[in-house]
Order: C-alpha cells, then structure tokens, then sequence
C-alpha cells in the first residue's frame, strides 16, 4: 500500500506474538515481590507451589492477552469463578492466614513461621492480573515503579532484609517496562512516501532506562557502605523538623509520662518541663514518678491497675466499710511507708523533706509523685501554684514494724496486714507477661533460671550491659516486630524506654513484681541553692526518664536504675543490692562483659509451629456474604479497565464501515476536546498546516483528507474507497498525536470513555 500503513493495537496484538522479553519481565516483577514478601518475618510458604503457579499464570495472561482478547476474558472470568468457590470453600483457613499475615505487617509473629500457602496462592492472583493489567492493558508503569520503589524504601519499617536477587528481580522489571513505555512502541506505525517512519527506540527511553540501571546498581551498595552517615544526616534532619513542629505547636514544654513506646529516635530540646524546689539539699536521685504501666502490648503500656488491686485487698481483708474515705485502702498504702518511717522509736529519727513541684505548662492534670512520700505539707510564704510531697530518701527508710511507738500499735497491725495482703495480690498481677509476643525473651529467662532476687537482677544487668548500647538515636523498630524484643535481640541500641520495658519483662518472667514508671529523674548535681535557703532544680525534657520499680518488703514499690551511665555501665542499687554485689554475682556465674548469644531456644513461649497466635474471628450472621461480595467487588474493580478497552477497540473497529464525512466530525470532536484549533470547522486555508503544527502529523496527509472530505460533502459524487481510507488513516494519526500532548487524567478519557484512541 502506498502512503500510510497503520498496524491497530489489536491488531498488533492478536496479528502476532509479541516478544517474550514482556513475558519474562512481567514474571521478573511477580517473582520480586513475591521474594519480598517471603522476607517477612513469620511468613512461611510454599516455593514449589507459589512460583511455578505465578509463572503459569503470567504465562497465560501474557499468551492469552497478545493472542486473542476473547480468551483473555475468558481467562479473567474463569479467574473470579475459582476464586469465589475458593473463599466458599476455604473461608476458615484464608480468613485466619490473611489476619495472622496483616499481624505480621503491624506487630507480632509466632516463633516459628507459619506456613500461608494458601492465602499467598490467592494474594499472587490478584498481584499478577493487576500488573498485567498495567502493563498491557493501560499501560501505565508510573503505578507499579512507585509501589515497588515504595516497597523496598519499607522494607526496613516492616523488618525485611532485602536480598540481592530480589532487588535485581524488580529492577530488571522496573527498567525495562519503563523503557519500553518510554521508547513509545506506537500503536501506529507510519511510512510515509517510502520511507518507514516506525517509532524507533527513542534517546529519551534509552537515558531513561541507563539512569535507572545506574540508581538500581549503585543506591544499594552506597546505602550499605555509607550507612552510618547517611543515618546521622537523616536523623539530624528528623531532629530539626520534630524539634521545630513540637516548638511550634507548644507539645515541647507539656510535662509527658506514659506508656506509649516510641519506635523511633528520641529528639530533646532541653526545653524546662518542671520547676523543683525543696528546703534540703537532695543526696540521692530524684525519681518523680507520672505513670506506672501494667500490660505489655507490643507497643507500650497500659495504664496501672492499682484500683483493681486495692479492691481485691479490701475483699482479702474485710475492709470494703471504709469506702473512699482517709481509711481507704488506696489511701492508705500510698503514705504507709512514709508513715511508718515517721514513728519509728529511734531516737531523733528521719527528716523528711519538702518538696514544691510547678509545671511550666501550668497543666497539673497528671502529678509527678517522689518515693517514700505523702501529699501535702507546710511551705514558708505559702504557695499558689505547684503542689508539696513530704519524702524520704531511700538511705532514711528505716522501718522496723516491733519499734514503734505504742499509740501507733493499731495502725501499724492495720499497714502490716495492707502490705502483706498487697504483696500477695502483686504477685498474680504484676508478674503477667504476654509470652506470645515475646517468645525470645521468654525462652531466654526460661533457659538461664536464677534463684534469688540478686541473682535475677545481676543477669538483667548482664544481659541489657553486654547486649545493648545506649544512644538517643537508635533508628526505627519495624512495624512487625515488637518493640523490646527487636531492640535486645537485633538492634542492640536503645535508650531509657528500651531498657526499662526489657528489664520489667525480665523481672516479672522471673516472677518478680515488677512495672514500668515514666516521669523524670534528676541528680543531686542539678539543684542549686537561692537566695531564700532552698534548693531549687529545673527539669527540661532532658531529665524525662523511664525506669523499673520493683515491690520490697519494707519498702514497697522502689526504683531500679537499668539505663547504662556514660561509660556504657548499669549501676542499679535498691536495699540488698549495689554494684559490689554485681561484679561479685558476675563473677561467680562466670560471665563476662564479652557478651553472650542470645538464643531464644524452644522455652515456654507460645509460637508452636502451624498455631495463628493473637487471631481469632467472631462470625457475624451476614459476614460471610458480605466478605464474598467485597472479594467480587475487588475483582469487578480489576474487570473495569478490560472492559472499557475492550469498548474502545469495538469503536476504533467501527470507524472501518464510516465514511469520509463522519469520520471528519470524529476528528472534530477529538480536537474540541482537546482544545487545539478552536473555532475552526475544518474548511479553513490554513486548517491542514496548522493542525499539522499542532499534532505532528504530516501536512501531505491532512491536506489529502481536506480534500477528500470537501470532494465528498460539496462534490457531485461520494468519495472513493481509497479517499475514504486516507480520511481514516489520517484520523487514527491525529489521534495519536493528539494523546502525546494530553496529560494523564486527560488521556484516560480520550482513550478509555471517549474511545478516540
């Protein structure tokens, strides 16, 4: 034919073979995630069944797609089919497997991995037909580059360490459907007066290609070689941008104690958080305390459940008459160790001291509590804003319960049966620890017993001194592992929240009482003496601490120091416990600063293998339809752009049985849309060249078309087969130069709802 040949996507697709290089990348990308998603820890699945099947079913899109359309309905059909009777037939078992592997993604696996062939199997499908579908169908590269892209930027939040395979897998698939894309395979392809104007590989497809070949080769090897760097450059960044939202919206200056756990980098601003003042010198840490946790969930704490406690007491003791009143038995335990300290028969006895505390927010909505102390208090010129704790420091505790003076003898049998009735209820209740999803840690204290509390505290120092470091900025825990067991068995680094949550667990898996407290902790060496003869500190986010406490006769909940000092070295002391005594345990039990492996073991952890840990599913009267009907749903979503190129091809078909004149008006329609040439009918002189400017179809073949088109509606004879032809061709040219110039939204509604192209 001379002139203009035109090859159609259709018939481009069902008129030959395409290359197998589509096949092979397209299975390059299905292979990539999948390898990426076996990277995830707790995940477990079947190579020999999940590949082989991913590779079958590209091979069928692919062969189906380029050789008939027809079948490659049918195919998508036959694919919604088997997996309706899939989810009717197998509902328990993917529901189950698809919740245990959403639990991976956000916090918490089994010990063992737990084999989702089944769900993955389903999961492939739905991956495989998607990237077809963008690929051949619309193709749009742009979508699947940034969720693979995205996906390995995550990996290291989600806990996956990518291997070299799986980055060459996506790279080679993320390059050459880029190039392709880019190199403008043209549905149409135009000789022109004997010479073949073919989209040849284009220069910007090829620079394309190379630069993302460089990024791909080079980014992973520099990441690794200069990691640590790269990391310090971050988190200066990250500390710039948290330190300047937190001052800009006021949250650096509000007094902050809970048991949310951060998973990232801790930023400070030494903004003043509390204002200290006390009428004797401190000689021993300030530990004020703001919140005491309870539960472990993975992620912090909950919030004490002393109430509870209290109550179980009361009903132990026979004391539920005394209500809420000053007898009560919250009451009552939170100055009994203050109280008793104060009517010991010692001659002159203990000093208490008093101790003023403001907040610079003003805020008093949570109150910092000092040990060993009592609520209120006389304070020279009155006060109007903080509030007063009488204390004692841990070194005047002194109680002696037969050394009291004989009018104190009835309360002292009432605190004596308290503490003794409290004792025996913190032991059920602060010895609870969620073992399912802290299966290292609690085969590790399973498979080193120790026998008294000094020994149990000298291994929890051993084991947090020779396995972690401390450093404000220990990276981002990933989103599937949990917090302590991430930062003592892989990451090593933490600071005070890391070390006190792992200590707490430790003790209570030792079945010592124990809970994490949060509030601020400040040295002697802070308190600086005015003009008035007091001693006053000032507390920025600096002193924000988290700690241990643990319950001692005599003594009740005391703090533990486990965070390591400057020289990397813990040095926690509670009555019957000190450093000498550390280094002498450690020694005797023969280990060394060196450090030991930390092997989680088999232990009384949960995670037996093929078991779902923390999933259960309630069925709901109606859930399983609905479940069914959202799956159908999702599946006629990936049927939508079939659909409409299936449309579209029909109407492209149609333009073969049009003539001159209605294909002309379709040419009009195209460039209204477009909004090139407005105001112009087509009769116009200069209507070919500047159509042929704006479009970059030849200015022959628009003139040719002008020509037929007005032979034909002025003329004393139709058009001739041949003129009829020329119009058509010229039309699916225009229509390709006119999609080049449009942007994206634009283009899928002249391609897909208008069908012009």
């Amino acid at each position: 034919m001379e002139g203009i040949e035109i090859r159609t996507n259709m018939e481009e697709a069902e008129g030959k073979r395409p290359q197998a290089a589509y096949l092979l990348f397209l299975t390059a990308g299905v292979f990539g995630i999948l390898s990426l998603f076996e990277s995830l820890k707790g995940i477990s699945f079947s190579r020999g069944i999940v590949y082989p099947a991913a590779a079958l079913l590209c091979l069928a899109i692919w062969y189906t797609y380029y050789g008939s359309r027809r079948a490659y309905l049918i195919l998508v059909s036959g694919a919604v089919v088997v997996y309706g009777i899939v989810i009717f037939g197998m509902e328990d078992v993917l529901r189950e497997q698809i919740g245990y592997m959403a639990n991976c993604v956000t916090g918490g696996m089994s010990l063992e991995p737990v084999d989702v062939t089944e769900a993955v199997l389903l999961l492939t499908e739905l991956l495989t037909f998607f990237m077809a579908m963008s690929e051949f169908l619309i193709r749009s590269h742009t979508l699947l580059y940034l969720m693979t892209t995205l996906m390995l930027l995550m990996s290291p939040l989600l806990g996956i360490r990518v291997e070299a395979g799986t980055v060459l897998l996506l790279a080679l698939f993320q390059i050459s459907f880029a190039v392709m894309q880019t190199d403008g395979g043209s549905m149409w392809r135009m000789p022109l007066e004997g010479a073949r104007m073919q989209a040849a590989p284009g220069k910007s497809g090829i620079l394309a290609g190379l630069l993302l070949a460089g990024a791909f080769l080079l980014l992973f090897p520099a990441v690794a070689l200069c990691a640590e760097n790269l990391y310090t450059f971050v988190y200066a960044v990250e500390s710039r941008v948290s330190l300047t939202l937190n001052r800009l919206s006021g949250r650096d200056s509000r007094t902050v104690a809970g048991g949310e756990m951060s998973r990232g980098n801790n930023y400070q601003s030494g903004t003043p958080h509390l204002e200290v003042e006390t009428d004797r010198r401190p000689e021993e840490t300030l530990y004020l305390c703001g919140f005491v946790g309870n539960e472990y969930t993975g992620r912090g704490w909950t919030d004490s459940c002393d109430g509870e406690v209290f109550e179980a007491v009361e009903k132990e003791l026979g004391w539920q008459v005394y209500g809420n009143g000053y007898f009560s038995v919250g009451n009552l335990f939170d100055s009994m160790y203050f109280m008793m300290n104060g009517y010991i028969q010692d001659g002159e006895g203990p000093v208490w001291r008093n101790l003023m505390i403001r907040h610079a927010d003003h805020d008093y909505s949570n109150r910092y509590v000092p040990y060993y102390s009592q609520q209120g208090g006389e304070w020279d010129g009155g006060f109007q804003d903080g509030y007063i704790f009488r204390y004692y420091e841990q070194k005047d505790i002194k109680i002696a319960w037969d050394q009291t003076y004989d009018e104190f003898e009835i309360i002292r049998d009432w605190y004596l049966e308290l503490q003794n009735a409290y004792a025996d209820e913190v032991q059920g209740v602060y010895t609870r620890v969620p073992v399912q999803i802290l299966p290292q840690l609690s085969a590790l204290c399973h498979n080193n017993p120790q026998g008294s509390l000094e020994e149990i505290t000298a291994f929890i120092l051993y084991t947090l001194q020779s396995n972690a470091g401390y450093t404000l900025t220990p990276g981002r825990t990933p989103l599937n592992e949990d917090i302590v067991e991430y930062f003592l068995f892989e990451n090593g680094k933490g600071y005070c929240e890391h070390f006190a949550a792992a200590a707490t667990l430790m003790f209570r898996l030792y079945g010592v009482p124990a809970r994490y407290a949060a509030g601020y902790m400040i040295q002697p060496s802070a308190f600086g003496q005015q003009e008035n003869g007091k001693w006053k500190a000032v507390a920025t986010d600096e002193a924000a601490h988290a700690w241990v406490e643990i319950f001692l006769e005599d003594y009740g909940w005391t703090p533990v120091e486990v965070t390591p000092a400057g020289d990397g070295r813990i040095r926690a002391s509670y009555p019957g416990f000190d450093n000498a005594l550390f280094r002498q345990l450690t020694a005797q039990k023969g280990w060394n600063r060196a450090g030991q492996e930390l092997s989680s073991g088999e232990g009384d952890s949960s995670g037996k293998k093929g078991q779902l840990p923390g999933f259960s599913a309630d069925l709901e009267k109606y859930e399983k339809w609905l479940y069914a009907i959202g799956t159908f749903g999702v599946y006629s979503l990936c049927l939508v752009p079939l659909l409409l190129d299936y449309r579209r091809l029909r109407r492209l078909k149609k333009i073969e049985t049009w003539g001159s004149r209605r294909v002309f008006f379709r040419i009009l329609e195209m460039l209204h849309f477009a909004g090139i040439l407005p105001g112009y009918d087509g009769t116009e002189a200069d209507f070919a060249p500047r159509l042929a400017e704006e479009t970059g179809v030849p200015e022959e073949v628009l003139f040719r078309m002008q020509e037929v088109v007005t032979e034909a509606a002025y003329g004393f004879s139709e058009a001739s087969p041949e003129g009829e032809s020329c119009v058509r061709k010229a039309c699916l040219l225009l229509a390709e130069g006119i999609y080049g110039k449009l942007n994206w939204n634009r283009r899928l509604i002249f391609r897909y709802w208008k069908g012009f192209f």
